[in-house]
C-alpha cells in the first residue's frame, strides 16, 4: 500500500481518537449522556450509525446521490440524515452512533464478553483472511 506519511501511526490513532471522542460529546451536548429519548431505546442508534456506514458504502461505489434520502435501515421518523462531508466525519458520526448504541446496551446490562476463535476458524496472518475450511 501506498501509505501517506504526514502523520505517523501513533498520531492517526490519536486523532482517530479525539474525533469519536469530540462527535460523542456533541451528541450527548444534544441528547444529554444517557441519551434517554424515547426513540433510541429499540436500537435506533445502531440503525442510525449502519445508515450512515451504509451511504458512505454507497459513495464510495459511486452513488454520487448515496446521502440525498436516508438509507432504509435509518431509524424511521428520524430527521437530520446528511452527509457530515468526506469519509473520516461520516465515519466518525457513525462511530459515535454505534459507541452510544454500545452504552445502551451496557446499561442495559448486556455481556460484553468477547468469545475466542474456535479450533475450527482458522487464521492466515498473512493475509488477515480467514483460511477456507476444507471438507
Amino acid at each position: 500500500m501506498n501509505w501517506r506519511t504526514e502523520m505517523d501511526v501513533l498520531e492517526a490513532e490519536r486523532l482517530a481518537d479525539e474525533l469519536v471522542t469530540a462527535e460523542l460529546a456533541k451528541q450527548d451536548a444534544m441528547w444529554g449522556r444517557l441519551n434517554k429519548r424515547a426513540d433510541v431505546a429499540n436500537g435506533e442508534l445502531f440503525q442510525a450509525g449502519l445508515g450512515q456506514f451504509d451511504a458512505i458504502f454507497d459513495r464510495r461505489n459511486g452513488d454520487e446521490a448515496a446521502f440525498d434520502e436516508p438509507p432504509m435501515i435509518y431509524p424511521e421518523g428520524w430527521s437530520g440524515f446528511r452527509s457530515y462531508g468526506g469519509d473520516i466525519p461520516n465515519i466518525v458520526v457513525g462511530i459515535a452512533f454505534m459507541t452510544q448504541e454500545v452504552k445502551r446496551l451496557l446499561l442495559k446490562g448486556e455481556d460484553y464478553t468477547r468469545l475466542a476463535r474456535r479450533p475450527d476458524q482458522t487464521y492466515s496472518a498473512e493475509t488477515g483472511r480467514p483460511y477456507a475450511i476444507e471438507a
